[in-house]
């Protein structure tokens, strides 16, 4: 799959996750902060109502009573009365403890420590703001704090009324018995998000593969028409942008077919059309090069007609091959036989005698056998006209990968680099009496085919091609 494709895969994938985790995260976040908030009104609304209700439940006479005391009477009946009322008043409602102060903010009385009447009450420069809205008649509570005993209390404050106005404070201090699971809240959607996260990434991993997969095919299609294959239809991809997409290249290639046929129809009539003159003129050239009544210029103008007629009927063949060629099929082929094959008829027609060397390797390779030979001869023979009739053609064959690789080099000028992907456009030549269609030959049945060429620098001093064929396992 070409990497474009890859990154497309990859950023779908990038995108879900990028995007699912902030919003997990915010969101249990947002959860998490709520519920904690609603857990501390709640329980601060529980200890107003507990120190409020204990408030009310003693009678106005004993709390003026208690009031009234002074240092010294901490262990009166009254007040050891009272402290028993208030430590099985703190059990009932599951209080740590359970406080009398004046309004100046003096200990009068404690369920939980035995101070003397009079005493600063402890902690009272921390709960100022709430004595201010108790001293004004109003019930209030602390925030949460860690106690002496690591628990998280708060404390509830409300007046003690004797008469209309308040005369002292009540305090209620409880645990919060809740808030713990706001902790056991908080891992468990720490678990849920990380959970649903990796849901997140799974759904974005099966959509990206899929959106990759049909593109992937479309990519493909697309390489296809590219190379020339424009018989096999584009795969259908559904009702989407994508479905439509193929729908619309479906068409293209379609139309493209019809073109080509149309186009390879002209182009066989061009050809029937010239090689019905070009037949008789060779004839006839032929006839006049063997005419013994003919001067010796007069016999090698002859000869000159027939070797142009002979070159145009070439020009003419390569022509219909580049534009006409058949669709590869998938044989086992011997690649040496192969080789061999090509080799002898690159030598036909031309007066090379140079070196040329064949490897005695052999491999089966996977590929069109026709096409492969075309390939071959036309590399070989550009390597003899390239080399020079006393040049070296050399051909090898070696693995490569899965495949196996065949690099035919010569002894030549070889190809300058600026140039090197130019030898492959149609009628490029290098050569004054080259019609520029054998390599082109050449890059179109590979193009069809899907085989690798490459074009580099031989050790000969001259061109290489490297063609890399499928092992036929």
């Amino acid at each position: 799959m070409r990497p474009v494709v890859r990154g497309v895969g990859l950023t779908l994938f990038l995108a879900f996750s990028a995007t699912a985790l902030p919003v997990l995260v915010a969101a249990g976040l947002l959860l998490e902060w709520q519920a904690r908030r609603a857990l501390h009104a709640e329980f601060g609304l529980r200890v107003e109502s507990i120190a409020s209700a204990v408030s009310a439940a003693i009678p106005s006479p004993s709390w003026g009573m208690l009031l009234a005391m002074t240092p010294g009477e901490e262990e009166t009946r009254t007040v050891r009365s009272l402290r028993q009322t208030l430590q099985r008043t703190a059990r009932e409602f599951d209080a740590e403890r359970i406080a009398v102060w004046t309004l100046d903010a003096r200990l009068v009385l404690d369920t939980s420590v035995m101070l003397p009447i009079g005493s600063p009450a402890p902690r009272a420069p921390l709960v100022e703001r709430e004595l201010a809205a108790v001293r004004e008649g109003r019930p209030a509570s602390t925030p949460l704090f860690r106690s002496e005993s690591g628990s998280r209390v708060k404390i509830g404050l409300a007046p003690i009324r004797t008469a209309e106005a308040p005369a002292g404070i009540l305090l209620v201090s409880a645990a919060s018995r809740t808030l713990g699971a706001i902790d056991s809240m908080r891992r468990t959607l720490v678990l849920a998000g990380l959970g649903g996260w990796v849901l997140v990434l799974l759904v974005a991993l099966a959509l990206a593969r899929r959106l990759t997969a049909r593109i992937g095919r479309l990519v493909r299609a697309a390489d296809g028409i590219g190379r020339g294959d424009l018989e096999s239809p584009i795969p259908a991809l559904g009702g989407d942008e994508l479905g439509f997409l193929a729908g619309s290249l479906d068409s293209m290639r379609g139309a493209l077919q019809v073109r080509e046929q149309q186009l390879r129809s002209m182009l066989g009539g061009v050809a029937h059309e010239i090689r019905n003159p070009l037949g008789g003129v060779t004839l006839f050239a032929e006839m006049l090069s063997r005419d013994a009544t003919l001067t010796e210029d007069q016999r090698q103008r002859a000869q000159r007609i027939l070797d142009e007629a002979i070159r145009l009927d070439r020009v003419v063949t390569d022509f219909l091959e580049y534009a006409r060629p058949e669709r590869p099929r998938r044989d086992e082929v011997d690649l040496r036989v192969a080789i061999a094959e090509s080799a002898e008829n690159a030598r036909a027609g031309l007066t090379w005698t140079g070196e040329l060397t064949i490897p005695d390797e052999t491999a089966d390779v996977r590929c069109d056998p026709d096409h492969l030979r075309q390939v071959l001869l036309n590399l070989t023979r550009n390597a003899m006209q390239a080399a020079g009739e006393e040049g070296e053609v050399r051909i090898r064959v070696r693995r490569h990968g899965g495949g196996v690789e065949v690099a035919v080099e010569d002894s030549g000028p070889g190809i300058v680099a600026e140039v090197r992907e130019r030898v492959f456009e149609p009628f490029y030549s290098g050569r004054a009496e080259g019609a520029g269609l054998g390599l082109s030959i050449v890059k179109r049945l590979c193009d069809l085919g899907e085989l690798d060429l490459e074009v580099g620098e031989s050790e000969l001093g001259g061109a290489l091609f490297r063609l890399r064929l499928p092992r036929a396992e």
